[in-house]
């Protein structure tokens, strides 16, 4: 769909919709979400299949919100990326508050004289207005990140534009279905009452809170070959961390292909483990239980050595 020809010059007409029109069935997609994530760039031992489902199923006459929260920062930005394209919307849209400031533009007429142009569409109107036409005919998702760093009376536009599907600036509005569009909300500090009444809230944790079991046999590892994973675990216990299952098992290939001294197994971990801390791993305190690990894979290999504290 041509952009120019779908919104401007004139007013898009209303989409109707009821409760009756949202049927609450199971999304398609919802079973494969974990994987499809993954795939997406966004990887958790937690699942979100509950949550998800319950933004997606439950009656509104309002375009769908989702505040996506958490204390996890840019790790919010990937999942409702990943999100989007899991649940395989035709249209992503994506906009940072705080990054574009349109400035006038002094139009020189004659020596000594100048006029001030007016300055551009703003930003955030050209991404409302672009959701809206591609709402039309395609299901569209608007991702909106920083919104703490906006004027508060965006968010009092954003909540009328959830409620009535209705983008207006200057003297003209715009149409969102009501049915394709979805919106994703992430802000570093609370949502405006209103805004956070019309939407759903999902919490993103910077670590996953779920401990993650994994066996020889998730590894494909035989349990001969797999004898420094007790060890593993105690050390990620103290270092307060679970791993994906992805996580582990490129950490495995890496202890079986190429770790065969203790630096070479901290670049490892560091490596591959989202949220180590290269502090953590060389501070004193977690020394005999990294020392155990690499005890347990050199016996594994079978070799019968002394551990190597130097660096490769």
């Amino acid at each position: 769909m041509n952009f120019r020809v779908a919104c401007i010059g004139y007013v898009r007409q209303s989409y109707k919709t009821n409760i009756s029109t949202r049927k609450l069935i199971m999304h398609p997609l919802i079973d494969a979400l974990k994987p499809g994530l993954s795939r997406n760039g966004f990887t958790s031992s937690e699942s979100y299949d509950h949550a998800v489902q319950c933004f997606l199923s439950n009656p509104t006459e309002h375009i769908r919100c989702m505040h996506i929260d958490g204390d996890c920062g840019r790790r919010r930005t990937a999942f409702a990326h990943a999100l989007a394209n899991t649940l395989e919307a035709s249209q992503v849209l994506y906009y940072e508050f705080g990054k574009d400031k349109p400035v006038p533009q002094i139009i020189r007429i004659q020596e000594g004289e100048e006029i001030i142009e007016e300055p551009p569409v703003d930003a955030l109107d050209r991404i409302l207005t672009e959701a809206c036409a591609q709402s039309e005919a395609e299901q569209t998702v608007l991702i909106l990140d920083q919104l703490h760093k906006t004027q508060f009376l965006n968010h009092i536009r954003l909540y009328e534009f959830l409620q009535t599907g209705l983008w207006r600036y200057s003297d003209v509005q715009y149409q969102a279905n009501l049915l394709n569009l979805n919106v994703y909300l992430i802000s570093d500090e609370p949502l405006y009452h209103s805004l956070q009444s019309c939407s759903f809230r999902l919490w993103i944790s910077e670590t996953n809170r779920n401990v993650v079991k994994i066996s020889a046999s998730d590894l494909g590892l035989d349990e001969q070959r797999c004898n420094w994973l007790p060890s593993m675990q105690k050390l990620l216990d103290k270092l307060k961390l679970s791993p994906t299952l992805e996580e582990y098992q490129r950490l495995a290939f890496d202890i079986e292909q190429h770790v065969h001294n203790k630096q070479q197994l901290k670049v490892s971990l560091f490596g591959w483990i989202e949220n180590v801390d290269r502090a953590e791993l060389e501070n004193r305190e977690f020394q005999p239980y990294i020392n155990d690990v690499l005890e347990a894979i050199l016996l594994s290999k079978g070799v019968d050595e002394e551990i190597e504290i130097s660096s490769v």
